[in-house]
């Protein structure tokens, strides 16, 4: 009974450690792994919407840092840092009077909100940005903007361009 017991025990221990390591386990063998084993780094698809995100948090970021002037200066400057990859980056004040746009700088003052009952693009773009920002989309065209406060004086947008004088 003993010897029947040893044999089982060894019979068992040289089984075993033959499924340890088995063609089904390879990496247990060779030291590899399944991750990415090229030297091409894996770059995620951006979509529009995250690029006018991150377009506008960039402004808003280079508005905080080299104030209001600078910022209006360059948002307004068509070969400037931000109007660039078909964006631009146009800012009102919170009365909506348009502060700097490169694609319509004949309208620079001019104020696109009548008044607290106006339901247009510019006051609903106002309203999200006094209340955290985020993205806007126009029901009507699809058309996209991330809107974001500034310092709750003023608002920036980032906009892709489709055609000049078509901006909000």
């Amino acid at each position: 009974m003993k010897i029947q017991a040893v044999l089982l025990l060894l019979i068992i221990l040289l089984l075993v450690p033959g499924g340890v390591i088995s063609e089904e386990n390879q990496s247990a063998q060779n030291n590899t792994t399944s991750a990415n084993l090229t030297d091409v780094p894996i770059i995620p698809d951006i979509s529009p919407q995250e690029k006018l995100m991150n377009r506008a948090l960039e402004a808003r970021a280079f508005a905080l840092e080299k104030g209001k002037d600078a910022a209006l200066a360059e948002f307004s400057n068509p070969s400037g840092q931000f109007n660039a990859e078909g964006m631009v980056i146009v800012a009102y004040d919170t009365d909506g009077v348009l502060l700097a746009d490169s694609t319509r700088p004949g309208e620079v003052g001019s104020r696109f909100i009548a008044d607290d009952h106006d339901a247009g693009q510019v006051r609903m773009m106002r309203d999200l940005a006094t209340t955290g920002g985020g993205l806007y989309v126009d029901a009507a065209t699809g058309n996209s903007w991330f809107v974001s406060d500034i310092d709750g004086s003023w608002w920036i947008c980032a906009a892709i361009i489709r055609n000049a004088g078509k901006q909000p």
